[in-house]
Protein backbone atom coordinates (compact mmCIF):
# COMPACT_ATOMS: atom_id res chain seq x y z
CA UNK A 1 0.00 0.00 0.00
CA UNK A 2 1.39 3.41 -1.01
CA UNK A 3 0.21 6.92 -0.74
CA UNK A 4 -2.67 7.88 -3.85
CA UNK A 5 -0.42 10.45 -5.52
CA UNK A 6 2.27 7.61 -6.17
CA UNK A 7 -0.04 5.00 -7.36
CA UNK A 8 -1.89 7.68 -9.79
CA UNK A 9 1.41 9.31 -11.84
CA UNK A 10 -1.08 11.84 -13.37
CA UNK A 11 -1.92 12.74 -10.11
CA UNK A 12 1.84 13.36 -9.27
CA UNK A 13 2.35 15.60 -12.46
CA UNK A 14 -0.98 18.03 -11.28
CA UNK A 15 0.97 17.95 -7.89
CA UNK A 16 3.57 19.13 -9.10
CA UNK A 17 2.00 21.49 -12.17
CA UNK A 18 0.37 23.21 -8.86
CA UNK A 19 3.73 23.79 -6.95
CA UNK A 20 4.73 25.10 -10.30
CA UNK A 21 1.86 27.58 -11.08
CA UNK A 22 1.68 28.52 -7.46
CA UNK A 23 5.82 29.45 -6.79
CA UNK A 24 6.67 30.43 -10.45
CA UNK A 25 9.06 27.34 -10.50
CA UNK A 26 9.79 25.21 -13.04
CA UNK A 27 10.53 21.91 -11.23
CA UNK A 28 10.03 18.13 -12.22
CA UNK A 29 8.95 15.27 -10.84
CA UNK A 30 12.38 14.40 -9.85
CA UNK A 31 12.75 17.74 -8.29
CA UNK A 32 9.88 17.48 -6.07
CA UNK A 33 11.09 13.70 -4.60
CA UNK A 34 14.62 15.03 -4.22
CA UNK A 35 12.80 18.08 -2.24
CA UNK A 36 10.62 15.85 0.15
CA UNK A 37 13.87 13.72 0.97
CA UNK A 38 15.78 17.00 1.59
CA UNK A 39 13.55 17.82 4.03
CA UNK A 40 12.32 14.55 5.64
CA UNK A 41 16.44 14.31 6.42
CA UNK A 42 16.50 17.74 7.91
CA UNK A 43 13.60 17.19 10.36
CA UNK A 44 15.50 13.43 11.06
CA UNK A 45 18.72 15.22 11.77
CA UNK A 46 17.02 17.90 13.82
CA UNK A 47 15.09 14.99 16.08
CA UNK A 48 18.35 13.01 15.64
CA UNK A 49 20.41 16.52 17.32
CA UNK A 50 17.40 17.09 19.71
CA UNK A 51 18.01 13.61 21.11
CA UNK A 52 15.44 11.43 19.64
CA UNK A 53 16.46 7.89 18.45
CA UNK A 54 15.11 4.88 16.35
CA UNK A 55 12.83 4.15 19.62
CA UNK A 56 11.47 6.68 19.43
CA UNK A 57 10.04 6.13 15.81
CA UNK A 58 8.06 3.06 16.93
CA UNK A 59 4.01 3.07 17.09
CA UNK A 60 2.54 2.19 19.91
CA UNK A 61 2.97 -1.64 20.79
CA UNK A 62 -1.01 -2.20 20.44
CA UNK A 63 -1.04 -1.18 16.85
CA UNK A 64 1.17 -4.31 16.23
CA UNK A 65 -1.45 -6.63 18.09
CA UNK A 66 -4.81 -4.96 17.37
CA UNK A 67 -6.56 -5.39 13.68
CA UNK A 68 -7.60 -1.75 13.01
CA UNK A 69 -10.68 -0.99 10.55
CA UNK A 70 -11.59 -0.26 7.74
CA UNK A 71 -9.12 -3.23 6.52
CA UNK A 72 -8.67 -5.41 10.08
CA UNK A 73 -4.76 -5.61 9.72
CA UNK A 74 -2.14 -5.15 12.45
CA UNK A 75 0.92 -3.34 12.04
CA UNK A 76 3.57 -5.71 9.99
CA UNK A 77 6.34 -3.89 9.49
CA UNK A 78 9.43 -4.85 11.43
CA UNK A 79 11.51 -2.65 13.61
CA UNK A 80 14.67 -2.99 11.68
CA UNK A 81 12.92 -2.50 8.48
CA UNK A 82 10.71 0.64 9.20
CA UNK A 83 14.68 1.76 10.63
CA UNK A 84 15.57 1.30 6.76
CA UNK A 85 12.87 3.91 5.50
CA UNK A 86 15.13 6.73 4.92
CA UNK A 87 17.89 5.00 3.76
CA UNK A 88 18.03 7.22 0.22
Amino acid sequence: MTFAVLDQPETFQALVDMINACYGLSLTGDDVTALGKKILSMERDFNTRAGFSAKHDRLPRFFYNEKLPPHNIAWTIKDEELDQVYNW
